[in-house]
């Protein structure tokens, strides 16, 4: 029950990085705008949307499993049911999966324009600010429970920008290498998405702090603690995305405006920087199967 939690969490979050992402990317960072997108982004998108449906499937039924304590019990009719209309997980879920239809549609039958790019970021954003409301974002107590949760919803949104954005950016870079972007686009979409990724890095590590003084005020629990343990393995991870970063704006940004081979090992450095960013979901998507330190 819980790997299917897991496992599904770690999907879901990957497929709204890039649903969110992808339509900023086009409107703040693209210089061809709604208009060019990605190479094969609207089905790409359509696809990630599929995923993120599923996952979000997965996901329930594996907490209804959890709740039922088996797997013959959970797909009951009379279970289910009391999953989806008496709880607040179930609601919201509920919610969520509406939205989601909604985005399938606009990607599906919506032709490319700016408003539309609008319309899925604002979705987009609300169903990944939403997920506060299934973990550990709702936790603090007085004055620190909304503290908290405008953090947590910071913290996923800036996550999600920066990650999905890493993807959209690997696409610039891959069309350049192959002879279909210009390095003049590539020069204004990697400075712009240097800009906003300094802000979402700025934000992403204030909102971090601010969740881990909450859900860990004691940082001894960070050494003899499961939840710490992950925790301290996801600090780890997102301090080397942002060492990737650094290196990658301040020493392989100016190569990349030298020439293919420049280009190639920024392109080489985002995939990495990438990976290590899925590597954080997946770290994220288990954290919320832990009770945090009490």
């Amino acid at each position: 029950m819980d790997e299917l939690i897991v496992a599904s969490r770690a999907v879901h979050f990957t497929a709204l990085a890039l649903l969110l992402a992808a339509p900023l990317f086009r409107l703040a960072m693209s210089p061809d705008g709604p208009a060019r997108g990605l190479s094969g982004g609207r089905a790409i998108e359509l696809a990630v949307g599929v995923a993120a449906l599923l996952s979000a499937l997965g996901w329930f039924a594996g907490v209804a499993a959890s709740m039922a304590g088996a797997w013959s019990d959970a797909l009951a009719p009379d279970m289910l049911q009391a999953v989806a209309w008496d709880t607040r997980f179930g609601r919201l879920w509920i919610a969520r999966l509406v939205a989601m239809a909604v985005l399938l549609a606009i990607h599906a039958w919506v032709r490319p324009t700016r408003g539309r790019d609008i319309a899925l970021v604002i979705l987009a954003g609300g169903v990944t600010a939403s997920l506060v409301g299934t973990g550990h974002g709702m936790a603090g107590a007085g004055a620190l429970g909304p503290i908290h949760m405008v953090a947590d919803m910071i913290h996923l949104l800036c996550a999600a920008i920066w990650i999905g954005g890493l993807f959209c950016l690997g696409q610039v870079l891959h069309q350049a290498l192959g002879g279909t972007a210009t390095p003049e686009v590539v020069r204004t979409v990697v400075l712009r998405f240097s800009h906003i990724g300094y802000w979402a890095v700025a934000l992403l590590l204030i909102s971090g702090c601010t969740n881990a003084l909450v859900l860990v005020p004691q940082p001894g629990k960070l050494l003899t603690t499961d939840y710490g343990h992950v925790l301290l393995v996801k600090i780890a991870l997102a301090l080397l995305m942002v060492a990737i970063a650094l290196v990658n704006r301040i020493a392989l940004t100016p190569r990349a405006a030298a020439g293919p081979g420049g280009i190639r090992a920024l392109w080489r450095s985002v995939m990495v920087e990438q990976g290590v960013g899925l590597a954080v979901l997946a770290a994220v998507a288990l954290l919320g199967t832990i009770h945090p330190v009490p």
